[in-house]
């Protein structure tokens, strides 16, 4: 009795097994015929991955590829509708998920690379028309963004490089144009310029630049006001770096006139004078030259100046305490500096209109100290002591001021010298007349 009872308990159980996948495979079907394809899907997994139905397994694969199937569908109608990059970004989804799946099987759609593809291509067409039609329109900013956007799904698009120098060149060119009419000669050449850099071919940008250029450009020349209280050889050095300050802008409005032949015609003209070499003299000098605008240059004052070399006897220690050696060590002074006024003009020599006149003042001073010991400066220590022989409480060592003691004796021992001043003075004097004439615009 006990055998037959234990026996149809695991008949019950064993039948119990068999129905429990099988009631659950009917669940899950209803929920698939039902369209609630998610809860179908988890109740698929779940079957298969505790009883590993194949039942299971393949109602998961068709689920995921009637899913699948869905996404490449949805993608391509937006395409066909025009909008491509929610197409595109459908397209990304469904590989994506086919992906995700792999382990399925799942079919691609035989058409679907092709159809992303076709999407891509009719999306680039439609931003590339776009920033076409922005650009004719003077719409600029739109246009590069069109562009930038274009880029990000064809960064070699030829087409579309040429419209994003386009978008660059229109606006500098209708600028130009516009200075132009206005005779801004100088801001016309500019953006002339800027469309040459792009594009040398681009409608008639380079013959406009020459014309403006020619209409900005000016001749000038420089000439110094000899002063008797100023050595020509100070002088000279001056004219000479303000002319290379001025070359050195490159600029392609100011025409310097040749050095050699202007200051043979300023001898020539300085030569025949009896009285003083004044600023008509100048302007007469510089008109000879061929110059339109003189730049006068004069050093109104220039004084040289140095103080005397004096010692000072200072105390110290040979060493760090003061039962130390006490010594003494010789402290100098010396100085040097330059004290000048400039002032330039720049003239018209047709009308002797003045244009612009400034005085740089330039004050310069290098005052040196060193020291000076016959013996191992390195050993000493400042400090102050009432008698060299005798010790007394007035004795103390500095021993904080030892580094600044020893540089003392490291440094430069005196000024530096006056062409070295000079030179400085002479690059302040070059650079902001140089800053004049770069200004400068008649």
């Amino acid at each position: 009795m006990r055998k037959l009872y234990l026996f149809f308990l695991i008949f019950v159980v064993a039948l119990s097994a068999c129905n429990g996948p099988k009631k659950l495979l009917k669940e899950a079907k209803v929920y698939e015929d039902g369209g609630l394809k998610d809860q179908a899907y988890q109740s698929y997994e779940a079957i298969y991955n505790q009883y590993r139905k194949p039942e299971a397994l393949v109602g998961m694969k068709r689920i995921a590829q009637s899913n699948l199937n869905e996404k490449f569908q949805k993608a391509q109608l937006e395409c066909m509708r025009g909008n491509h990059e929610m197409g595109l970004s459908l397209f990304d989804e469904a590989f994506a998920y086919a992906d995700k799946y792999a382990t399925l099987q799942l079919q691609v759609p035989l058409s679907a690379s092709e159809q992303q593809t076709q999407c891509k291509a009719d999306l680039i067409e439609s931003l590339y028309s776009l920033a076409e039609d922005a650009v004719i329109n003077e719409e600029y900013e739109l246009a590069a963004e069109y562009i930038q956007k274009l880029k990000r799904y064809d960064r070699n698009h030829k087409k579309a490089e040429y419209l994003e120098l386009l978008s660059q060149i229109y606006p500098n060119y209708n600028s130009g144009v516009k200075a132009m009419s206005l005779e801004l000669w100088r801001d016309a050449y500019t953006y002339f310029n800027e469309v040459c850099k792009l594009d040398a071919d681009f409608k008639d940008a380079l013959s406009l630049r020459d014309v403006c250029l020619s209409k900005a450009r000016f001749t000038m020349a420089y000439v110094p006001m000899l002063k008797d209280n100023v050595s020509d050889e100070v002088e000279a050095s001056v004219s000479a770096y303000i002319k290379q300050q001025i070359l050195a802008l490159k600029s392609p409005f100011v025409e310097l006139v040749e050095r050699e032949s202007l200051d043979a015609m300023l001898q020539e003209q300085m030569n025949s004078m009896n009285a003083a070499f004044d600023q008509n003299d100048v302007i007469e000098a510089g008109k000879l030259s061929g110059a339109r605008y003189i730049i006068t240059g004069e050093l109104i004052k220039y004084d040289h100046l140095i103080s005397k070399q004096r010692g000072v006897e200072k105390k110290a220690y040979l060493g760090p305490r003061t039962s130390d050696k006490k010594v003494l060590y010789t402290e100098y002074h010396l100085g040097r500096g330059i004290d000048a006024s400039f002032r330039y003009k720049i003239i018209d020599a047709e009308t002797g209109k003045i244009y612009a006149s400034e005085v740089i003042p330039y004050e310069v001073r290098d005052n040196v100290v060193w020291a000076d010991f016959e013996g191992d400066c390195e050993l000493l220590y400042p400090g102050e002591w009432k008698w060299q022989l005798i010790g007394s409480k007035e004795d103390m060592v500095n021993q904080e001021d030892h580094d600044d003691l020893m540089a003392l004796f490291e440094g430069r021992k005196g000024p530096v010298s006056e062409m070295e001043l000079q030179q400085q003075m002479m690059k302040e004097i070059g650079e902001k007349l140089a800053k004049a004439v770069k200004d400068f615009k008649p």
